[in-house]
């Protein structure tokens, strides 16, 4: 395999750390290598505590998946999530000049610019720049005006920044696992590209990825991004309110979520109990699973309600007409999809990653939605791709954008 056809898509979370090392084939499909998988450490909510311990818990996930494949990895394309991630949709105007008034790559990057001219804090960068749409002389839904003409051209962008500090963080810890760092890219924007299907993107959705310790929102129209958002709300803190409400340790609440947990009380029976093991020495006991219930509902409550809040505060009036697509690992809990449904008052489906040839039935989980969309966003970049890819019709519509109006971290 020659080195510049490997891909490599490192999705730094907040439970797990998850790798993933693909090819890009003569036929310009991509092909899974190998994957590797650690627990997080050193991070909290998607944000660098400890310096040392996330490094390690990097090198150990990069440790599997370079021994499964003999391969050494060096450079890595990075999920981040984190509530300092912020986003804002932007305008920008400017003349054409000239006798032919023809549309050109410069008068792109012209209007590109002027959008993007919003001045922004100090200790913030700007990490994607996502045109929406073009209009030229105010005709709109332009995906790409090169060679029209016109007079005037204008676009709509959505503009991604991030604390720089904690950005830097997150590269450190990479680079001390020792690996450097392509670009970092919202976590959101890579799971959409392996879950979302072209009708979505076109018609509307809004892409839930549910993490350990945040949920990150993306709204889709016309297919561009509309809306991200990062929430410091995840299924870990549904662990620990387990084991808070259950005086249980965290590894054994984590244990019965999986193992007994619903959000819907319809599915529990008055009479069915649940083993609980004590802190420390303390004894365990019997509780009720409607308890549990009860605990796990109330919290996704809390997180749907929040969700549904800044949606539509985002829409408006506008709707989804194709509804909702939750991914990610905490999108699993049992009953989850059918109360997301009732609270949005739309359809929901469960988004499992395709586009990459290799995926079994335990990789095809929500859980490595953001790792095989780095995977695909890192194929496009090299443009060793066709445009379409899998069952989906992805195309790399996200990661082009990315690529050709934010600058990258690092150089292969």
């Amino acid at each position: 395999m020659k080195k510049n056809r490997i891909i490599c898509g490192l999705d730094v979370g907040t439970t797990k750390i998850c790798m993933m090392i693909a090819q890009v084939l003569p036929d310009g499909s991509l092909e899974l290598v190998s994957t590797g998988y650690a627990d997080s450490a050193g991070l909290k909510k998607g944000v660098i505590v400890d310096l040392d311990q996330a490094a390690a818990s990097i090198r150990k996930a990069a440790d599997e998946a370079e021994q499964k494949s003999n391969l050494s990895i060096d450079w890595v394309t990075v999920g981040a999530a984190g509530s300092h991630f912020q986003s804002f949709n932007s305008h920008g105007a400017i003349t054409i000049e000239g006798n032919h008034q023809e549309v050109t790559a410069e008068h792109m990057t012209q209007v590109i610019n002027a959008a993007k001219s919003v001045a922004i804090p100090p200790d913030r960068e700007i990490i994607h720049i996502l045109p929406q749409e073009f209009f030229l002389d105010e005709h709109g839904d332009i995906q790409n005006p090169v060679g029209l003409y016109g007079s005037r051209l204008d676009v709509n962008i959505h503009v991604v920044t991030c604390q720089s500090a904690l950005n830097q963080n997150l590269i450190n810890a990479v680079n001390r696992a020792q690996m450097r760092v392509k670009r970092v890219i919202l976590q959101q924007l890579a799971s959409a590209e392996a879950v979302l299907t072209k009708d979505e993107r076109e018609l509307g959705t809004a892409l839930v990825d549910i993490g350990g310790g945040t949920t990150d929102i993306a709204i889709f129209m016309k297919n561009a991004v509309h809306f991200t958002k990062v929430l410091p709300v995840g299924g870990a803190h549904f662990t620990r309110d387990l084991a808070i409400g259950l005086q249980t340790p965290m590894e054994e609440a984590e244990r019965i979520k999986k193992e007994t947990g619903t959000v819907l009380t319809e599915r529990v029976q008055d009479d069915e109990l649940v083993e609980v093991p004590g802190i420390g020495t303390r004894a365990s006991r019997s509780i009720s699973r409607t308890l549990v219930c009860g605990i796990l509902r109330d919290r996704a409550a809390e997180m749907l309600e929040l969700v549904r809040d800044h949606l539509r505060k985002a829409l408006g009036s506008d709707p989804l007409i194709a509804g909702m697509v939750l991914t990610g690992g905490g999108s699993m809990l049992d009953g989850l999809m059918e109360l997301t449904e009732e609270t949005m008052g739309m359809p929901v489906r469960q988004g499992l990653p395709i586009g990459v040839k290799g995926l079994n039935d335990e990789l095809s989980h929500p859980v490595y939605a953001t790792a095989i969309g780095l995977t695909l966003l890192g194929a496009s970049k090299a443009g060793n791709r066709k445009k379409s890819v899998g069952k989906t019709g992805n195309s790399p519509w996200i990661f082009t954008r990315i690529l050709q109006w934010a600058g990258n971290v690092g150089h292969e």
